[in-house]
């Protein structure tokens, strides 16, 4: 007896169970030892007859037992039937039981030592449930839960499975009869719909309430679906993936669409251009996703605004890149769009919410560095949404804002340097990095908390590295220094940390 307690001690389990699991097995201690000598069969039935109060527990012993024994201890057929026992009864995602999220927990840790130490091949059906727990986010799993089945799905799925596996067993045989109805922009097929119709709002309704009640996990499932697909499996098989993913995005729920959109920005990424572009699948991504940039308060609440504004600019930054090299036309025209119907309209509606203009220019910001020169046609706007930002003096109160709108002034300057060397545009950017510089040290100055001064301080080292960017422009031709830069160093002195004198 002391030597299988010995063996039950969880050196093995600490890389798969969550530190409340690992204290509940202890208290489960005095029931190892009769738990080791049960029979496999025993040991299965025991998960299968017992209530839900005790289940916990016995998963936990089950998980235990196995790690005790060496692969020659155990048959092959036994341990499969175990193994089906603790899936069939604990991974039950929908779940509302009391910590059914470290029951699933534990559930994979029993599963994920009878694939490795004891060689187990997993069907189908297990694999596709553990694909539903690899989402740490997800109420029914934990982060240690989630590593655990993707390390599983990793060892289970060779890589001349993995095409299969996705097209046939997960997208054709689980998700496409769920979701092949549910947008009416696409055919039945998963292909574009050639003509636009009304939507059926109640058919809709119930659709969707349909497919949340049968499979709440499609979201995870899909999520690794895409993330473990290749470029040649989406290649063949997108049509089976747009189902799912336009019925996540076009969902009610805010989390529902942000983790849609996410999902829908690595398949963006992984789809090759001439499927986007040639199949018209990019138009359908895009249709479905500007709108999205306008879900902004009063009538969409500031934290579920900046849930989904953040994913559905990534989504459109990829569908821009993937439409060429940054000479063509039309990549052109989709950035130009972005700016105008997301960042430039988003800045009117929502300027005095300074959490979503953290997010908005953060995105400009990657859109001006994927624009490049071409960025240059948009100056005057940037500018002036720059300067309203970076020139009140209320904006410290959250540094954040401040700092990402810095950046965007370095990528500014950086991509559309040709007019920015202009006197007008030159200027301007000296008077918005200098104003933001005295009101930043103003502020750091009157005392503030620690966390605050650090924010404040990141932001002026910011500052100087812009300031430094913009000197650069005129180091090799001084007439293109503002002639009336000396005069302002000399009224505010401050300035000297931040800009040189024409004698430095």
């Amino acid at each position: 007896m002391a030597d299988n307690t010995t063996r039950s001690t969880p050196g093995v389990l600490d890389d798969l169970l969550s530190p409340p699991n690992l204290a509940r097995l202890s208290e489960l201690s005095d029931k190892l030892p009769d738990c080791f000598e049960s029979s496999t069969v025993d040991v299965s039935s025991s998960i299968t007859s017992v209530g839900d109060a005790e289940l916990h527990g016995a998963i936990l012993l089950a998980v235990a037992y196995i790690s005790s024994k060496a692969q020659s201890d155990l048959e092959d057929a036994q341990l499969g039937d175990l193994v089906r026992s603790l899936a069939g009864k604990a991974i039950i995602l929908r779940t509302s039981k009391k910590e059914s999220d470290l029951i699933i927990e534990a559930a994979v840790a029993g599963i994920a030592i009878a694939s490795s130490t004891h060689s187990l091949v997993l069907d189908k059906d297990l694999l596709i449930k553990l694909t539903a727990v690899t989402d740490p986010n997800d109420p029914w799993t934990t982060g240690v839960a989630a590593s655990v089945a993707s390390r599983v799905l990793a060892q289970q799925i060779s890589a001349e499975r993995l095409p299969g596996f996705i097209a046939n067993d997960i997208l054709e045989s689980t998700l496409k009869p769920l979701f092949t109805k549910h947008s009416s922009r696409i055919t039945a097929s998963g292909r574009p719909s050639q003509y636009a119709t009304v939507d059926d709002r109640s058919r809709a309704f119930s659709e969707v309430q349909s497919w949340r009640s049968k499979v709440p996990w499609a979201e995870a499932t899909i999520q690794w679906t895409i993330n473990t697909s290749t470029a040649p499996v989406i290649k063949e098989h997108w049509p089976l993936f747009m189902p799912v993913l336009l019925a996540l995005v076009e969902d009610e729920s805010i989390e529902v669409k942000a983790k849609g959109l996410k999902s829908l920005t690595v398949f963006v990424e992984k789809c090759p251009a001439q499927i986007l572009q040639g199949r018209g699948i990019g138009r359908v991504f895009a249709d479905v996703t500007f709108p999205l940039l306008l879900y902004l308060p009063s009538v969409t609440p500031e934290n579920e605004s900046i849930t989904i504004i953040g994913p559905a600019y990534d989504v459109l930054i990829k569908l821009a890149e993937c439409t060429g090299s940054p000479e063509n036309t039309e990549r052109r025209r989709f950035f130009d769009k972005i700016l105008r119907d997301g960042v430039f309209a988003g800045y009117h509606h929502a300027s005095q919410y300074m959490r979503i203009m953290q997010v908005l220019i953060q995105k400009t910001a990657a859109v001006i560095n994927c624009m490049g020169i071409y960025s240059i046609k948009h100056l005057s706007p940037l500018l002036s949404m720059s300067s309203s930002i970076m020139t009140d003096p209320f904006a410290v109160s959250y540094p954040p804002t401040l700092l990402a709108t810095t950046q965007l002034i370095g990528a500014i300057i950086g991509n559309a340097w040709p007019r920015i060397r202009e006197p007008e545009h030159m200027e301007n950017v000296i008077r918005i990095l200098s104003l933001c510089w005295l009101n930043t040290l103003e502020e750091i100055e009157d005392g503030v908390s620690q966390v605050q001064k650090k924010d404040l301080q990141a932001l002026s080292q910011e500052l100087e590295s812009k300031a430094k960017a913009l000197e650069a422009l005129w180091t090799e031709d001084t007439s293109k220094r503002p002639s009336d830069l000396d005069e302002a160093l000399e009224k505010e002195p401050k300035l000297a940390r931040l800009f040189s004198t024409a004698s430095a």
